[in-house]
């Protein structure tokens, strides 16, 4: 999953969300500098990604992506998973995405000083372009996958919003079957003692 379901499943355990956030950023030889449930956190991401790519929806998208995306496709299934939550937010999570933007922002700026430098710069970015709040809307997905094409060098992505159009009442299906067993498989990481 992209960040906007990460953050949205652990919170509000700030070490669960931190932890979340950084997951892709911290090497396993790394951990011990983190707390036991910041370390909890990038378990839980690991969790999530391994979930979301096993998960018979999940199947289901990336075999419509795969002719044209190859790949690629495992990175448009979490930037469209992250548009439906966006879309579904309050539905899931009972407040507004905006408020949760805010929440989430305020708490990760205050954690920046244990972030790896790679995780400071995408926070950095998140503010400054608004991610969360562009996923809802097809053209703010169109924005986000333009950026990652050009930063990355995958020019397929430029068309993933296209896709995501065409095919939009399947990928829209398929999430709320996923999202809500995505959510109870995460309880676990919730109730986890600390100590």
């Amino acid at each position: 999953m992209n960040y906007l379901a990460h953050l949205a499943l652990s919170y509000p355990s700030t070490g669960l969300v931190v932890g979340n956030f950084i997951g892709d950023h911290v090497r396993n030889k790394d951990l011990a500098q983190f707390t036991k449930e910041v370390q909890l956190g990038i378990d839980m991401h690991r969790s999530i990604d391994s979930f979301t790519d096993t998960h018979a929806a999940s199947i289901a998208i990336r075999e419509k992506l795969f002719k044209d995306y190859r790949h690629i496709s495992r990175i448009l299934v979490d930037i469209y998973y992250d548009h439906f939550l966006a879309l579904y937010f309050e539905r899931f999570h009972h407040q507004s995405l905006i408020t949760f933007n805010d929440d989430i922002t305020a708490l990760l700026q205050k954690h920046m000083d244990i972030m790896p430098p790679s995780a400071q710069g995408y926070l950095r970015g998140m503010q400054a372009q608004n991610w969360m709040l562009e996923y809802n809307s097809t053209l703010g997905i169109d924005v986000i996958l333009n950026k990652m094409a050009n930063r990355s060098g995958l020019q397929p992505l430029q068309t993933g919003a296209n896709t995501l159009e065409r095919h939009y009442d399947f990928f829209k299906t398929q999430f709320l079957k996923f999202y809500p067993e995505l959510m109870g498989h995460c309880d676990s990481f919730k109730k986890e003692p600390l100590h």
